[in-house]
């Protein structure tokens, strides 16, 4: 696992055997859910998570090969907004540049609250994960636009 330094703002993990245990990790962390706050579970469907991830599908990383993990001083009242800006960038910025990124949701809750993962991804003491994205090129490519409908727009000055 490679680690951007702790000063800067994110963490980069591309090492495939880490990005697995990671993942693992993060069905651990379903099953604990399930076995503890099941309402909460059961509304992100992480039963149906853990069984396709238990017959083979990695449905937590989706076999991306990297994962990017943004993280700040846990005190640092911008970095959710910052953090948000800057992923949301990074998505859109990856297209440019012929990958695809997407938001790594189910990782970023385990990164957040489940102890092995925070002690898998070595963040700094006072540090927390804001957000997390996987980062990879995609199987398929669009071949034109979706036609769309004429938006109505009224002005008012």
């Amino acid at each position: 696992m490679t680690l951007v330094p702790p000063c800067s703002p994110g963490s980069l993990l591309g090492d495939k055997a880490e990005l697995k245990r990671l993942s693992g990790i993060v069905v651990d962390w379903m099953r604990w859910m399930l076995g503890n706050m099941a309402d909460v579970a059961l509304s992100m469907h992480m039963d149906r998570t853990v069984v396709r991830y238990e017959n083979g599908y990695d449905v937590v990383l989706r076999d991306a090969p990297a994962v990017i993990v943004a993280h700040a001083r846990k005190e640092n009242r911008v970095a959710p907004t910052a953090f948000n800006i800057a992923l949301t960038y990074l998505e859109l910025a990856s297209t440019t540049m012929g990958m695809g990124a997407c938001w790594a949701g189910y990782f970023n809750a385990a990164a957040t609250t489940f102890p092995p993962m925070k002690e898998a991804l070595a963040l700094p003491m006072d540090h927390q994960a804001f957000g997390s994205m996987m980062v990879g090129y995609p199987k398929y490519r669009y071949q034109r636009m979706p036609s769309r409908n004429e938006p109505k727009i009224t002005w008012r000055l």
